[in-house]
């Protein structure tokens, strides 16, 4: 993994988004020099969701498009194209299948069962329990 990218990762952990924009960018450059276009554009994939949510609308279509340009040549990197096609998807206002559909009936809480749990025995109980006389 590139110095570079791994210092962006720190940045972004920091909040220190533009260091990390900084950074990003040196490690696309310097992967796209070495002529290792997909780990750069696994990197351009970061740089777009990045820009993303920090509302730079322009600046990540333009990453993420980029990423399914490449995808779509290469026919590599499905996980990555998948990633830029939601993100592309939601700045043009398409929401996912998923986020519309309802939750199966099978992954609702049942209703005999009790929003809160009963407590734990603790420690305590369970000596005072154990110390009665057994008749």
């Amino acid at each position: 993994m590139n110095v570079e990218f791994e210092k962006a990762l720190r940045y972004i952990d920091n909040e220190s988004y533009e260091k990390a924009i900084a950074c990003l960018n040196n490690a696309i450059m310097q992967e796209e020099d070495e002529n290792n276009l997909s780990t750069a554009t696994e990197y351009r994939c970061v740089l777009g969701e990045l820009y993303f949510r920090m509302g730079m609308e322009a600046q990540a279509r333009d990453e993420l498009n980029e990423v399914v340009r490449y995808c779509d040549e290469s026919s590599t990197l499905s996980r990555q194209r998948e990633i830029a096609k939601t993100f592309i998807n939601a700045m043009d206002g398409i929401v996912p299948i998923e986020a519309t559909q309802e939750r199966p009936k099978s992954d609702q809480r049942p209703k005999h069962i009790p929003l809160v749990p009963k407590p734990v025995q603790d420690k305590a109980f369970i000596t005072k329990q154990m110390s009665k006389k057994r008749r």
